[in-house]
């Protein structure tokens, strides 16, 4: 589903996409001993326009990313930071946006923090940057679903790709929204499976 999305350029099926993300997240029942995939995300937007993250604010950030993804050991990483570190690493990391590669460079100083999770901080507090997701990289940069490269410069092709994307919708469109809007898109149940009850 999100491969068909982005090969369109139509606005409003993009928004219709984009207006369902907090519905389908519900409706995808996910769930995980951080919480649901709908009330994290809900937390993980009020993040936006942070100046610095805390502890607190990265073990959110990580439990979103666990819960919306695949399961990985990074939350023990994140639970064992200390709060001065994070926020110094993320107030640096925030202060380098645009710069992706200066902002990833500040937050994957810190053990355990790689390339994607970096972009889950970087695109909380700014629709500037997207998230770097499997979704994205399936659909926008052609990756094979189970030999994705999570370095800078995929980071890089796919900031650009959802920047130029951004640019052609229009209006308040962000790269952070065009990455949502695929994620969505990722979660539609095609109607076949809705009727039966899957």
């Amino acid at each position: 589903m999100a491969d068909t999305l982005w090969a369109s350029e139509d606005e409003d099926v993009w928004e219709s996409h984009l207006d369902a993300i907090e519905q389908r997240m519900k409706a995808s029942g996910k769930t995980t001993k951080y919480g649901s995939l709908k009330a994290l995300h809900k937390k993980w937007t009020n993040l936006q326009g942070r100046s610095e993250l805390s502890k607190e604010d990265l073990v959110l950030v990580v439990g979103y990313k666990l819960t919306r993804g695949k399961m990985r050991p990074l939350m023990r990483f994140a639970e064992a930071m200390h709060d001065n570190e994070v926020r110094k690493a993320s107030k640096a990391a925030i202060a380098a946006i645009p710069d992706a590669r200066k902002a990833c460079d500040a937050l994957t100083a810190l053990t355990g923090i790689g390339v994607a999770t970096a972009s889950v901080c970087l695109a909380a507090v700014d629709d500037r940057l997207p998230v770097m997701s499997d979704e994205a990289l399936e659909a926008v940069l052609g990756e094979p679903e189970h030999a994705k490269k999570y370095d800078l410069d995929s980071y890089q092709r796919l900031l650009e790709a959802c920047s130029a994307k951004a640019k052609k919708l229009g209006g308040l469109w962000t790269p952070r929204a065009v990455e949502e809007a695929l994620f969505s898109a990722s979660l539609e149940q095609p109607a076949a499976k809705r009727k039966r009850g899957d």
